[in-house]
């Protein structure tokens, strides 16, 4: 019996000592850490420029808008501490009567459970979580006495309010107000404040939407148990009771022009793009301009989705400022590549590099009129292979002015041009248009001009916005800029110009390609270049009128080939109707011109077969626009009495197989006593890469007198004479002198090397 009074007594002592413990360590409030209790990021909105809104941003994955405990109205915190603790002002964070009442619910038979945790004690729930274990609960009760001594009741309902779950990543009173009602708190009915208070207790089983009924009854019980504890008088109580709550028919989540928003995001974390506001991010998309981008869009890929295109994007931006004002990634979210970007994938251009090299071609002394070989030459291409490109219906033109052949996008031509510019150059220029992955020319070869690299959709359109802008580049900008952005100079404004005059050419457009499809943007003019890569995998366009510049991508994400579609008939019309439309939503949006600045192109007739002025012979003149100072002034002298064209000898093999009525095959006859020699090809100081393991490559030399291409009498190569025209190149240093009549032209140094 003396042992049993000492353990007895022992006990007891231990139970005091540790409930004095536990009493200092609650009274302290040791057990709370402060820092989880700190209000999480707000999710956040993105609106369009005029502030509708594209996409509310979760914060950590959940949708919330935290509100402070002044912003809830009173009605709210009265139907929940109704629904989940009436006695919340009167204990310590622990109701000893519930949880009496508790124990003998749940132990009774035939009694209806019910839960002791006060709204302190589901608070700790939310924010630390319930381990398993036994004294789990014990643990619960315990922080939640400590809690209230270290916050108050107001600042303890603020956190569990703005806490609650409501689904779908919901939470708190604010955002769920907003979800399910499409309206803020300042607005809420006691009807729909005891809707709320109702869910919470299971977010799924109780959803409005999903499960009108059940949760109508849940908030007749809270509007009933609010009458029952006088919170609300009995008109109240019947005036809510028969008032059903409207709910909205989807939720307020916007959700548009996801892959804009994506990268909206991705700056935004990145702290590229700021918030205008803690709670919204403005853009610079025109949400009306992407809805219509978009239908436009559709209605042109569904006639093309029989023919292999799978899917389709689409982009509209602001020239004078870089704004991106539509962005399609990719039109069907279903089909392949739905929930990719496919304005930021590498695909290949086709031909809509080419503008880019004729403009530098401009600047280096060519014309709209000058007269390019639409011949087929062997090229070297990015790996050494050897290949014979040819356009897009394998006819060879011959002697074709730039005008006519960047308007019908002729390939051979434009590699006239790329080795004329130089592939080094050309892929220097392509860098700063803002193309990353464009390496050296070495590496791309000849296939540089024709598209033989991967390119980016956004890439395409801030190049052709650079061109609307007559040379000057602006970035792109998918936020608000507020005004004309002056951009960095990287082309010449007069040839730019000169380049932008030749795309916005319906005449040429039409002689290209059949029609000009003015018919689909009436009255505009407007700039436009095609592209069809290699074996019909992507169709390009490009539309540009003086606001908006378009650039629109067709095609299989997975790459396979379509069965011909081409730029121009997949993707044109679409661009062109686009382009029609943005145009003028950006005229009613104020959106400036870009005061874009270059002298005004002047014009003189020229012959159409030399791009010189005409001679005595010359039976046909064309008018053609010029940049200031770039009028050719030499008279053209290769016709013969007949007023038929003398090919030059570069091009009498096309002549004999091209059996075309005004060429005349006659050798011309050269005046060589005065006048500048310079061989044409090799070019002074080129450097050429070849494969030693694809075989020989034969070089053709060309010689021109006073810019006129004429007939060597005689070759040398390093001081010693070859038989013909061309040259079998090999590794080393090398002097091409060519010989005309009596005289010798300057030499032409070219170093050529082999890959190893």
């Amino acid at each position: 019996m003396r042992r049993s009074k000492k353990i007895l007594a022992s006990s007891l002592a231990a139970l005091c000592a540790a409930w004095a413990v536990t009493r200092v360590i609650v009274g302290s409030g040791a057990m709370i850490d402060r820092g989880r209790f700190v209000p999480p990021s707000d999710s956040f909105a993105v609106v369009d420029r005029s502030g509708l809104p594209l996409r509310l941003a979760r914060a950590d994955g959940a949708d919330r808008r935290w509100a402070r405990f002044s912003e809830i109205p009173s009605v709210m915190v009265q139907a929940v501490l109704a629904a989940e603790d009436a006695r919340f002002y009167s204990h310590d964070g622990v109701d000893r009567r519930a949880v009496g009442r508790a124990v003998v619910d749940n132990v009774v038979p035939g009694r209806r459970r019910s839960g002791g945790s006060t709204i302190t004690q589901q608070l700790v729930k939310l924010v630390y979580g319930r381990p398993h274990g036994a004294w789990s609960k014990g643990a619960e009760a315990l922080r939640a006495m400590s809690l209230e001594r270290v916050m108050t009741k107001e600042e303890i309902l603020e956190q569990y309010l703005n806490r609650l779950p409501y689904g779908d990543g919901i939470e708190g009173v604010a955002r769920a107000c907003e979800s399910y009602f499409g309206h803020s708190l300042d607005s809420l009915s006691l009807s729909e404040a005891a809707l709320l208070a109702s869910i919470p207790r299971a977010p799924s089983a109780l959803d409005p939407r999903r499960s009108p009924r059940r949760a109508n009854e849940r908030r007749a019980w809270v509007l009933g148990r609010m009458r029952s504890l006088s919170l609300i008088d009995e008109r109240q109580y019947r005036a809510a009771l028969a008032t059903e709550p409207t709910i909205a028919t989807v939720s307020g989540r916007p959700w548009a022009a996801p892959r804009f928003v994506d990268r909206v995001l991705d700056g935004v974390r990145a702290g590229t793009i700021r918030r205008e506001s803690a709670s919204t991010v403005r853009t610079s998309l025109d949400l009306p301009t992407q809805r219509q981008t978009e239908t436009l869009l559709r209605a042109q890929w569904l006639t093309m989705t029989s023919r292999g295109a799978r899917n389709a994007a689409a982009m509209v931006v602001s020239n004078a400022t870089g704004e991106v004002l539509a962005y399609v990634g990719a039109i069907d979210a279903e089909s392949d590549g739905g929930s990719l970007d496919l304005l930021d994938a590498e695909r290949q251009p086709g031909s809509t590099l080419k503008p880019f090299a004729y403009e530098l071609f401009f600047e280096r002394g060519g014309t709209a009129a000058t007269i390019l070989d639409d011949v087929n030459i062997a090229m070297t291409g990015a790996r050494g292979e050897h290949f014979e490109a040819r356009d897009y219906d394998n006819a060879e033109r011959g002697p074709v002015s730039a005008r006519a052949a960047l308007a019908a996008s002729l390939n051979l031509a434009a590699l006239d041009v790329a080795r004329r510019v130089g592939q080094e150059p050309l892929a220097n220029r392509l860098r700063a248009l803002g193309f990353d992955g464009v390496r050296t020319g070495e590496q791309h070869g000849g296939a540089l001009v024709l598209g033989g690299v991967g390119v980016k959709g956004t890439e395409l359109a801030q190049a052709y916005a650079t061109l609307a802008r007559w040379g000057t580049r602006a970035p792109l900008s998918f936020s608000l800029v507020g005004g004309p952005v002056a951009g960095e100079r990287v082309m010449h404004a007069s040839h730019a110009r000169v380049a932008w005059d030749v795309l916005s050419d319906p005449s040429a457009r039409r002689e290209g390609f059949g029609e000009s499809l003015e018919s689909l943007a009436p009255g505009l003019p407007f700039a436009l270049k095609t592209g069809t890569s290699a074996n019909w995998r992507d169709a390009w366009c490009a539309v540009a009128t003086d606001r908006v510049t378009v650039l629109l991508w067709m095609g299989d994400p997975a790459g396979r080939a379509m069965a011909e579609v081409s730029g121009f008939r997949a993707a044109a019309p679409a661009a062109v109707r686009i382009a029609a439309m943005a145009h003028e939503r950006a005229r009613s949006l104020g959106l400036s011109v870009y005061a874009r600045r270059a002298p005004e192109p002047v014009t003189a007739d020229v012959c159409p077969w030399s791009g010189l002025r005409p001679g005595a012979r010359c039976h046909h003149h064309v008018v053609e626009r010029f940049a200031p100072g770039t009028v050719p002034t030499a008279r053209c002298e290769q016709h013969d009495e007949h007023g038929d064209w003398i090919a030059p000898a570069r091009l009498r093999a096309w002549a004999d197989r091209a059996q075309r009525p005004g060429v005349s095959r006659a050798p011309r006859a050269v005046d060589a006593s005065h006048g500048t020699l310079v061989v044409r090809e090799p070019r002074d100081g080129s450097r050429w890469l070849l494969d030693p393991a694809r075989g020989s490559v034969r070089v053709g030399l060309r010689v021109a007198l006073d810019g006129a291409e004429v007939r060597a009498d005689q070759w040398e190569v390093d001081g010693a004479r070859i038989e013909g025209d061309r040259w079998t190149a090999i590794a080393g240093e090398h002097t091409v002198v060519a010989v005309v009549g009596s005289r010798r032209s300057a030499p032409s140094r070219v170093t050529v090397e082999t890959t190893r």
